[in-house]
């Protein structure tokens, strides 16, 4: 093992890459200037270390990657596709809505919303079947009311016989 107090190891500091803050500068002990002031200060009207000169925004250090933004927005109208979806399994006129809205701004951006497609054409599949079925229910209880009233007349008038 190495000992870093050990005398056999160079006291000299070594020499480092490029300041990653842009100065330009080495670390370690600075160079005296001519000028009056502290020792190491700039003479009068020399431009100071650290700063840019006037006018300039400062230099900032480049990092080695690109800033992280986080995740990619949606496109719009996916969300109300997916909601389109699961309406048309629920109430689907409100899905026929909720789909047709999505499409168009899908569309506008040139997003391909398939379910917002799905979320449209299973709306209008099962609103169709709920009108058939309503529709059916509705002549089945008139056509029973109609042919019940026609025998009551039919036998009441004396046509009919138990």
């Amino acid at each position: 093992m190495s000992d870093p107090y050990s005398a056999d190891q160079p006291s000299t500091p070594q020499q480092a890459g490029p300041d990653p803050y842009g100065s330009g500068q080495q670390p370690g002990p600075q160079p005296e200037q001519p000028g009056h002031g502290a020792p190491g200060a700039p003479a009068h009207g020399a431009p100071q270390q650290g700063y840019p000169p006037q006018g300039q925004p400062p230099a900032y250090p480049q990092a080695p990657y690109p800033p992280a933004y986080g995740y990619a927005p949606d496109p719009p109208g996916k969300t109300m596709g997916i909601v389109g979806f699961v309406l048309a399994f629920v109430i689907a006129p409100a899905g026929i809505v909720v789909s047709a809205m999505a499409l168009s701004e899908s569309k506008k951006v040139g997003y391909d919303n398939v379910l917002g497609k799905w979320g449209l054409w299973l709306s209008i599949i099962f609103t169709a079947l709920w009108v058939l079925y309503v529709l059916f229910i509705v002549l089945a209880v008139f056509g029973g009311m109609f042919a019940a009233f026609s025998s009551y007349d039919a036998y009441s008038a004396g046509q009919l016989s138990v």
